[in-house]
Parts: C-alpha cells; structure tokens; sequence
C-alpha cells in the first residue's frame, strides 16, 4: 500500500558556527554504540517497572509490591485508576494495590514510561531546552489520549498499547535534547538545534526504544507513524499514531521551528482521513481524552 508522508522538506541555510555545533553533535551521537547510550540515574527505578512488567511470569499482586515502593508512580497509579475512562462510575481508590488491580499492567507501564520522560525532561537546564521539552510532552500526552480513544472507538487494536506508543514515539527528540546541553552553540540558535533535533530524531528514537527493550511491534508502529496507508478506519498501530498525531491540537515544537518543514494544509482532508468521523469520535470522548491528559500530566 502506498504510503503518504506527513511533512516534506526544504532547503535550510544556518551559519558556519551552528553547523560545526551541529555537525559535532551529530557525530557524537553516530559514534555512540548500542548500549552505550546514558540515562539520567534517577531513571532507573522506572526501567525497573518497565522491565517488570515484561516479565510474562510476574502477576498484579506482585507487580503492586513493586509500585508501592515508588511513591511517584503509586501517585499516578491512583490518579489514572480514579480517571473518567478507568472509573466511569466514580468509586474512588486509594489503595495502590487495588489501583494496580484496576489499570493493568499496560497502562502501568505507560505510566512508569511518563516517569521516564518526566525525569529527562527535568534533566534539561537550559530555558530553550525546558521551553521545548514543555511542548513536546504536551503534545506526547495529547497524542497518547487521542491514539487510545482512537483505538478504542474505530478499531480492535489495544487502546492500552496505542497510549504507550503515543507516549513513546517521541522520546529519542527528548533524549536529544538532554544531550545537546553539551553545545551551547545549538543552545543559542533554536532554528539549528530543531533541525538537527529533526534530523536525528527517528534514528534516535529507535535506538532509546531498542535501549529500553520495548516490544517490536511498538518500536516498529512508532517508526512507521511518519507515514499514511490511507485506510479508515485505521487498520495499524501505526496508522492511528498517524492519525493522532496529525490531529492533535498541539502543534509540533521543532517544525515550528525548522524551516524546512512545510504543514500539509488541512492535513486530514488532503491526506485521505474522514475527517468528520474522526473529529465525531474525539468530541465524543473528550471527558477520556480530559481525564487521561490530566492523569498523565499530573
């Protein structure tokens, strides 16, 4: 089936000072191997929850042993299993063990991947880094939101897997991001660190999903959910990636950013979307969609 791109490309013009930044940034990261690839420390209690939860022999019980002794996940936990969309009749938890036992495992570990994302965010500490950064996770949640109603209302594909995705398909721009600190010079021209954020960030981003040992088919939805099959309902993972993305309300940081890349107009119309299905479908839900961006941002 023939693919549709979401964004096409320009030709940009930066100064020879930005381009050595940028061209030794993008070498530091060609040269970095697998497995070498440096996460904050305060990470690693949410790699432990992620790695957890893969485990296939690991049961709800178990698993709650493990959330309670992190007190920021316990936190969201609660909060996403008192949401409008796990909740709908209002009987409120606060008991993380019978919190677990209503999300799941899934959503559990999109909520410990948020954590992730969170500590890599407040790694930044530069004001053009936590300015962007800011942008991109609520753009990340909102595409999360809009993928699991999306795959809830007009397919049989997993709204928990989609709201994972949605969380992660972004994460190798803000592992970027935590990395360029170490070049002010890129730090100084918001054009040129977008788009040399933009060039490296597919690359980027399945390089931290393999780090992380996320599950192929996610990694692969998310790496192909740059592109359209024309299909509506959406029939991928990675088309309702596409779909949610192109959607959100919440532009994109960096294309705003970068010159070289042009919005497609009225992206759902031209790109073949039933644009007013899908604009049905969201305006319905939008107490989930509330209810899971406030879970998620919290």
């Amino acid at each position: 089936m023939r693919k549709v791109m979401l964004k096409i490309k320009k030709e940009s013009r930066v100064s020879p000072v930005t381009q050595r930044a940028s061209r030794a940034f993008r070498k530091a990261f060609a040269q970095a191997k697998t497995g070498e690839l440096n996460f904050p420390t305060s990470l690693d209690a949410s790699r432990r929850v992620l790695k957890a939860v893969e485990n296939p022999d690991i049961g709800l019980a178990m698993l709650a042993k493990i959330v309670i002794f992190e007190p920021l996940l316990s936190a969201k936990v609660i909060r996403f299993a008192n949401s409008v969309v796990m909740n709908p009749t209002n009987q409120v938890i606060r008991d993380v063990r019978l919190a677990v036992a209503r999300v799941g495992m899934d959503p559990i570990k999109a909520l410990a991947m948020v954590l992730v994302m969170n500590q890599l965010r407040q790694s930044l500490r530069h004001a053009s880094t936590r300015d962007l950064s800011n942008r991109l996770w609520e753009r990340s949640v909102n595409v999360a939101a809009l993928a699991y109603v999306i795959a809830k209302k007009m397919t049989v594909l997993s709204p928990d897997e989609a709201m994972f995705a949605g969380i992660v398909h972004d994460l190798g721009r803000f592992y970027l991001m935590a990395l360029v600190l170490d070049y002010p010079e890129l730090l100084e021209n918001q054009a040129a660190l977008a788009e040399t954020i933009n060039d490296l960030g597919e690359r980027a981003t399945r390089r931290v999903l393999e780090e992380l040992k996320l599950p192929g088919p996610v990694i692969e939805a998310v790496m192909a959910s740059g592109q359209y099959g024309k299909t509506m309902p959406p029939a991928t993972l990675s088309d309702v990636l596409f779909v949610a993305r192109t959607l959100s309300p919440r532009p994109d940081p960096f294309d705003a950013l970068d010159a070289r890349v042009t919005p497609v107009a009225d992206a759902a119309a031209t790109l073949g979307l039933d644009q007013s299905t899908v604009a049905e479908v969201i305006a319905a839900s939008g107490n989930e969609i509330y209810s899971i961006v406030v879970a998620l941002e919290s």
